[in-house]
């Protein structure tokens, strides 16, 4: 279902705010050990290509987690809200769903990291599952970069 729309989001507080063009009204679900500790539990999270358009910045702090990638959160209220290519930053971000002021029309697309889903919990969907080699590999990331 393409939107090629512009979204608004932010943090809880506010002192993020952005805009960010959405090709597709889709999210995936990330089951990976960092985003579950980054997010409390699986990351919902739409792709979109480029870099939000910042009309607050004020409390945006990007953290970089791994050689090739970065978290992006409000250092005021602790919000969880981009993750990007640490090498290619403008080329894509993935922003959290909950992030964007309006969600209710997004649809899951896919399951990500599913081999590292713990056994607590199952989504009861027929969604596409991804392990985590898969995903590396269509990112162009060498298996093992941390």
């Amino acid at each position: 279902m393409a939107t090629d729309q512009q979204r608004s989001g932010g943090c809880l507080c506010n002192a993020v705010r952005f805009e960010i063009a959405v090709p597709e009204a889709v999210f995936s679900i990330c089951h990976c050990g960092m985003c579950r500790k980054w997010s409390a539990g699986p990351l919902m999270a739409v792709q979109c290509p480029g870099a939000p358009i910042f009309t607050n910045q004020e409390g945006l702090a990007w953290y970089q987690g791994t050689d090739w990638a970065q978290r992006g959160f409000c250092a005021r209220c602790g919000s969880s809200l981009f993750w990007r290519l640490a090498e290619t930053p403008d080329a894509m971000t993935i922003v959290s769903a909950e992030s964007f002021d309006s969600a209710d029309d997004l649809k899951l697309g896919r399951h990500i990291y599913v081999d590292a889903q713990p056994e607590r919990y199952d989504f009861g969907d027929d969604r596409p599952r991804v392990t985590e080699a898969e995903l590396l590999a269509e990112l162009g990331i060498a298996p093992g970069g941390k």
